[in-house]
């Protein structure tokens, strides 16, 4: 019987794992074993298995060379979990990683963190904080066009909810506008009634009752 395609997608991904091993083998062996568990964390994101990813990246987390990646694997796997702004403090830590030891070396990382806090920011409503990272991606690599369009669209929902913002304002002052005009008027018919009230049973006090 022919093996399932889980099988051989299995098999192809031991191949390749394998041919990484030997590309790998000049590093020294705590470089490619953090290496080995980055893969090993990407091999359980892309089958869904979280807890698995998580304990691999976190592994790789103590290794120098790979520990901005495994922050990075792990704000992958927090987004897709929907704990975003978990995911992005671990896009956080990663780019102070990343600033702190080889930051030329890791461009595409770099790249990848602020792009990607960029999407949770929008996602989350905050468009200027989008804005923002967004920009910054760009400084890391200019051509990127998926950057370049979500930095308009940032953009413009930044500017349509200064817009909103404004309207509503302008709304709630009239409200409280015609609001402050009502109480007033209020007051001032209340007040009336009491003076007529306090003058009507003055006056009638005075000339008693009429029988």
């Amino acid at each position: 019987m022919g093996e399932s395609g889980g099988t051989m997608a299995c098999r192809r991904y031991s191949i390749l794992v394998f041919l990484l091993l030997l590309i790998l083998s000049i590093t020294s062996c705590s470089d490619l074993y953090g290496k080995l568990l980055i893969l090993e964390g990407n091999f359980h994101q892309m089958r869904g298995l979280s807890n698995q990813a998580i304990a691999a990246y976190l592994k790789a987390a103590s290794y120098p060379k790979t520990k901005a990646y495994a922050q990075f694997g792990l704000g992958s796997v927090y987004y897709s979990l929907d704990e975003r702004e978990a995911a992005l403090e671990r896009f956080e830590d990663a780019e102070i990683t990343v600033n702190d030891t080889f930051r030329q070396e890791n461009q595409e990382l770099l790249y990848r963190i602020r792009y990607n806090s960029g999407i949770i920011e929008f996602e989350s409503g905050r468009y200027d904080e989008a804005v923002a990272c967004f920009r910054r991606a760009l400084e890391v690599n200019p051509d990127r066009i998926e950057a370049k369009r979500n930095l308009e669209l940032s953009f413009a929902a930044y500017q349509h909810g200064e817009d909103s913002s404004k309207d509503e304002a302008g709304e709630e002052k009239k409200q409280e506008h015609v609001e402050t005009d009502a109480l007033f008027e209020y007051l001032r018919e209340k007040e009336s009634r009491q003076w007529k009230s306090r003058e009507w049973i003055e006056d009638d006090s005075e000339a008693g009752p009429d029988y």
